[in-house]
């Protein structure tokens, strides 16, 4: 049976992960690499990038297989830059399907962790990010807010009801 601390770990990630999916549901297919700023992130390059980090920390610290983290790190992951096009990424529904699973994936593996690996101290280089993995997951949620602050002014810019207010 998953501890307290995975418990409030997997409440964070639910509610993050609400807030984030209304984000992406009131954003238009059609508008999903809209930058109302430029060279600002796109909700196509943020769906991506948040299943790309997700990949990431499931290959690096779970010892994960991979599953399509080397296929989209360049377009998704860190330092990459929001390209303007919908024809420059895979099909909106394929990033998605790679943003619900990565998620998942994340999930059981926190499901299967105690509070004594959640406490462990991380392996370097991670060390200077976070001191632990029950850090790291309040951090990933904190992410996942962050760019949803981004999706909110995407929303504003094509006249989307506010989520919140």
């Amino acid at each position: 049976m998953p501890s307290i601390l995975v418990h409030r770990a997997l409440d964070a990630f639910a509610a993050s992960r609400k807030i984030i999916n209304g984000m992406f549901e009131g954003i238009p297919a059609d508008q999903f690499c809209l930058q109302p700023l430029p060279g600002m992130n796109h909700a196509l390059w943020t769906m991506g990038h948040l299943a790309t980090v997700d990949q990431y920390f499931l290959k690096r610290l779970a010892g994960r297989p991979e599953t399509r983290f080397d296929e989209f790190r360049q377009l998704f992951f860190m330092k990459s830059k929001p390209l303007p096009n919908l024809s420059d990424y895979p099909p909106l529904a394929d990033v998605r399907a790679y943003f619900d699973a990565a998620r998942m994936e994340l999930l059981e593996w926190l499901r299967s962790l105690d509070d004594e690996q959640l406490g462990k101290p991380l392996p370097e280089p991670f060390d200077k990010f976070q001191p632990n993995l029950t850090m790291l997951f309040g951090h990933l949620t904190w992410h996942e807010g962050f760019h949803a602050g981004q999706l909110s002014v995407i929303r504003k810019s094509l006249g989307v009801t506010p989520m919140f207010g």
